[in-house]
């Protein structure tokens, strides 16, 4: 017991000294963004309050929709639809500020382009954990087979995802990083790995500015997420671990972009893409979580099914056999019983031919 609580301990520290490699990176990046900034002079005051105005409002909904299954439980239908109501008048009075607000349509316009691109992304994800393969590896059963499908299959999607870019302000964004890094954090080294070299270097040969940045953050997701794997013992990490490892990867590969890309071409890039890829990149993993143990709930409702026809047939078959062995106990009474008969007419044979 001590041993299995010692050895967490030294897994979730590996896993913790990542996440605070990634934080540092974070910060140096809004370091760099915010240098640029006050060179060029051009720090708007009003988008900062817009963001934080639009946290605040989630953070304040977020609160009170966590509220609404205890005040459910504790009072009557009215009182619940009534909260829920009030909520949704809250959200509706958020959205019309930002919509009446001079920067709104500059605010939200990147979080949609995203919207519709992640919905593509995840689209040709979900087809591909149809496969026998993905349930293969969920349920850790990887043979030499499995792992080649994975690769060519998440190494497509990578492909894939370098083409199904968004314009933001006149900078590329897309979900390559995330297709990666969620190949590597489930199937490990030896899917992650090759699918991250084959989708980086493709990126490269693609050209552009950031060309080689990219490149470097996509193998580089291949190598963090390979890494959580191994010290996670092979197993998809919690939905709020993966969301945050996704927050700080994204900082990390912006920050990769702004110092691999000529100036000041990087830093330009990463503004304007920074907020809508963490946001599509976030959500996107935490969608595949949550997809993923709806996945494993059902793999394990087949298995248990699978293996109660597989008793129930046991059961069948060792019926037949009980069935025949049971027959054959009948006749074997049965001529026991008429030996009995013919024992008994001897021994009464016996004593009359005595009598005489």
């Amino acid at each position: 017991m001590i041993t299995k609580i010692k050895n967490t301990l030294e897994k979730d520290k590996k896993i913790l000294i990542i996440f605070t490699i990634l934080f540092i990176f974070n910060i140096a990046l809004f370091i760099n963004l915010f240098t640029y900034m006050i060179d060029i002079k051009q720090i708007d005051i009003s988008v900062i309050h817009d963001l934080l105005t639009v946290i605040s409002a989630i953070i304040i909904l977020g609160f009170i929709s966590t509220r609404l299954p205890k005040l459910k439980e504790i009072t009557d239908g009215s009182a619940y639809e009534i909260a829920y109501l009030i909520i949704m008048g809250l959200l509706s009075l958020t959205i019309s500020y930002f919509n009446q607000s001079t920067n709104g349509e500059s605010l939200w316009a990147p979080f949609l382009e995203m919207f519709r691109m992640l919905s593509v992304v995840l689209i040709l994800t979900y087809i591909a954990t149809k496969s026998k393969s993905f349930k293969a590896i969920v349920k850790g059963k990887r043979s030499c087979k499995t792992i080649i499908w994975q690769i060519i299959i998440c190494s497509v999607l990578g492909v894939l995802a370098s083409y199904f870019t968004m314009d933001i302000n006149g900078a590329p964004a897309n979900a390559r990083g995330l297709v990666v890094m969620i190949s590597s954090l489930l199937g490990g080294p030896y899917v992650g790995m090759p699918v991250a070299i084959i989708s980086g270097v493709w990126r490269f040969f693609l050209g552009g500015p950031t060309a080689f940045a990219c490149c470097i953050g996509t193998i580089m997701a291949g190598i963090i997420g390979s890494l959580i794997n191994i010290w996670n013992n092979g197993k998809f990490l919690k939905t709020y671990k993966a969301a945050l490892l996704m927050l700080l990867f994204s900082g990390f590969d912006m920050f990769l972009v702004t110092v691999l890309t000529p100036k000041p071409d990087g830093i330009i890039i990463a503004n304007s893409v920074y907020a809508p890829m963490t946001f599509a990149n976030v959500l996107g993993i935490i969608l595949f979580t949550m997809f993923l143990g709806e996945k494993k709930d059902e793999i394990k409702t087949e298995d248990l099914k699978e293996t109660i026809d597989i008793n129930t047939s046991k059961i069948s078959d060792n019926t037949d056999i009980i069935d025949l062995n049971t027959d054959r106990i009948i006749e074997i009474s049965k001529e026991l019983e008429e030996y009995r008969n013919k024992v008994d007419k001897l021994e009464q044979e016996l004593k009359e031919i005595k009598n005489k």
